[in-house]
């Protein structure tokens, strides 16, 4: 009886902290905590201080940065070694 061939089985693992989503949000999250401490430590004389812009834009890549993370979380990429 004959054994049919087979390939050696490719290694497969998680892009992990390799995947450029986590990066990217990385990135916004860090982003997003710069901007909401500069909306309430800033002075309020200061050109660049605007509290609500400051504040709506850090929550918001704050946001973005946590679908990110759980977008890579829950359909990690599979590598084939």
């Amino acid at each position: 009886m004959a054994t049919p061939h087979t390939q050696p089985q490719a290694s497969r693992h998680k892009a992990g902290a390799f995947d450029i989503r986590n990066v990217i949000g990385a990135l916004l999250g860090i982003y997003g905590i710069v901007l909401i401490i500069c909306s309430f430590v800033m002075d309020s004389g200061s050109p660049m201080k605007n509290d609500a812009d400051n504040l709506y834009a850090g929550a918001g890549m704050l946001a973005v940065a946590v679908i990110f993370m759980l977008w890579a979380k829950l359909r990690p990429i599979i590598v084939e070694e």
